[in-house]
């Protein structure tokens, strides 16, 4: 195939996953997934998922035979997609009092983590991410729309088992071609140019069609000198997708359990908690790749910090999984297309949407923007100035206001600022209802840390600090990683206009003309708390009014 036929390819497809998912919503006797589970962060943003739900139940616009559950990482800790799972599994056998899974068919969104390279979808999460297309029925769609609705066939398909999804990556294929009989695990695979495949997974499959070996960010040359990378130069990558049987969910469902087959919080805790934090795609799939080795997996490098629980829990992990095998589905024509980091939304909502027209992608969804910029349920007021590849989501920026060149706001509202460019401006409401407006710029990475010359704005977050007299201790509290992430940067103020003018001062602070004594003065936060105390529900709230003001094509005052 062509890339041309390619394209028509998967927007037949696409055309054909809709019509079976509103048979889903509509025909009594279309098959459902019987459970379909999210997994949060925290308590906040599990709410904010249960609202979104709930929204869409009321507007009949999920299968009414489906239980929707929402389960947040334990308080205070984060427990990594491999815990994250385990404890969707246990609201699942809690709740259908079925511990060995069988005759159950369950979808898992694993998006319990951060969004630390995406702080505007921290709070509620990058499954609930605009996808820029309007759906047939109308509305603006989001990651989890789109797994949803690509997904709705599956169950016909199946005898029992779990299909767990990655929240961050919209997965572009036909399900016709996924064949799943709830006897053998597959993990869902395409066809990727090596230079992608090295910011993933990636897998080898042996003569019987099983995963062989399993790679984690790996760089090219060391793909090609694993023969990973075929006369294409294609790998098959890890897309997150993949799906467990009912015996294998029962056997890892053993590691939580007591002797008498009982999850309680003693035994879930042992294994679910922060130290070792178990990643599904590391420590979940190297037991179940042919060629792996004990050895050679206790050595793996951890996606979080390595511990000596960990290592124990590996122990233990090994001996539940190795029975098993995992078979390869690659999957083509495909696409995979990541919403990892904010580059990659930029790059996407604005010079993106013309590689995925054929998806029904657009450059403004149900938004009133009087310029050629990128908008998500937004309102861009005419006399409003707009610099080019601006990207707006669920914002309104009045006929006064300016936004500068490939900045993107979230969440906010503009009266007469002036928006730097190459920035994202992000507003939240917190429980307390006041608002923070976190600024940083659209290439800065916040995991980064001082030590490693973190950056803000593009430029060492040092020479901030030297250039308006600040210490380490203005930033971070004793015993905090001096990290973009957790750096106290960002005022606590009383309205949204206020916040705003207080991360304008911050932005002004990195080239000399801000005022740092107003900014040491203030109440700050930073992204990470920010985020964990942000009002989920308030957020749902400012995006639906604004939704009302597109359809009335009126702008509040």
């Amino acid at each position: 195939m062509n890339k041309r036929q390619e394209e028509a390819f998967l927007g037949r497809a696409i055309g054909k996953a809709w019509d079976r998912y509103r048979a889903s919503l509509m025909d009594p006797s279309f098959v459902c997934w019987d459970y379909v589970v999210i997994t949060a962060s925290n308590e906040q943003q599990a709410l904010g998922f249960k609202a979104q739900i709930a929204e869409r139940q009321s507007n009949g616009f999920l299968p009414p035979k489906t239980h929707f559950g929402v389960v947040p990482d334990p308080v205070g800790e984060r427990v990594g997609n491999g815990g994250a799972m385990l404890g969707a599994m246990r609201y699942i056998a809690e709740h259908s009092g079925c511990s060995d899974f069988a005759g159950l068919k369950t979808l898992v969104m694993l998006s319990s983590g951060d969004s630390k390279r995406v702080p505007q979808y921290s709070a509620l999460g990058k499954v609930f991410s605009p996808v820029p297309r309007v759906l047939p029925n109308g509305r603006s769609s989001t990651l989890f729309d789109e797994m949803m609705i690509n997904t709705a066939c599956i169950p016909e398909k199946l005898i029992a088992g779990m299909l767990v999804l990655c929240g961050d990556v919209l997965l572009v294929f036909d399900p016709d071609q996924i064949d799943l009989n709830g006897d053998t695990a597959v993990a869902i695979s395409f066809p990727e140019i090596a230079e992608t495949g090295a910011g993933h997974g990636v897998f080898l499959s042996d003569h019987q069609g099983n995963i062989a070996k399993v790679w984690h960010k790996q760089s090219v040359d060391t793909l090609k000198s694993y023969g990973a990378v075929d006369e294409q130069g294609c790998v098959n990558i890890d897309t997150g997708a993949v799906f467990f049987t009912p015996a294998m969910l029962s056997a890892l469902f053993g590691l939580i359990c007591d002797e008498g087959g009982n999850c309680a919080d003693r035994t879930f805790r042992k294994y679910v908690n922060g130290h070792i934090a178990p990643s599904l795609y590391v420590d979940f799939f190297y037991p179940l790749a042919s060629e792996s080795t004990y050895e050679g997996y206790m050595a793996e490098i951890p996606e979080g910090a390595e511990s000596p629980e960990l290592l124990d829990a590996r122990e233990k992990m090994w001996e539940i999984l190795r029975p098993f095998r995992i078979k390869l589905l690659s999957l083509s024509p495909s696409r995979f297309i990541h919403f990892g980091a904010t580059p990659d939304v930029m790059h996407l909502m604005s010079t993106g949407i013309e590689s995925y027209r054929y998806l029904g992608w657009e450059r403004q969804i149900n938004s009133v923007v009087h310029s050629d910029a990128a908008a998500f349920n937004s309102v861009l007021a005419q006399g409003a100035q707009c610099g080019s590849k601006a990207y707006l989501e669920n914002s309104i920026v009045h006929s006064s206001g300016t936004v500068g060149s490939r900045s993107i706001l979230s969440g906010i509202e503009i009266r007469d600022e002036t928006i730097p460019c190459d920035v994202v401006l992000h507003g939240l409401q917190q429980k307390n209802g006041k608002y923070v407006v976190r600024i940083f710029g659209v290439n800065d990475n916040p995991k980064t840390i001082l030590e490693e010359r973190a950056e803000l704005f593009g430029r060492p977050l040092s020479l901030l600090m030297s250039g308006n007299g600040l210490s380490e201790t203005d930033f971070w509290p004793e015993g905090t990683a001096h990290s973009i992430w957790n750096a106290e940067l960002y005022a606590e103020c009383g309205s949204m206009q206020e916040a705003v003018a207080a991360a304008l001062n911050l932005y002004g602070m990195a080239s000399g003309k801000g005022d740092p004594g107003l900014w040491r003065s203030a109440k700050r936060k930073s992204l990470s708390s920010s985020f964990n105390d942000a009002d989920g529900e308030a957020l749902i709230r400012w995006v639906n009014s604004i939704r009302d003001c597109t359809k009335s094509a009126t702008i509040p005052d």
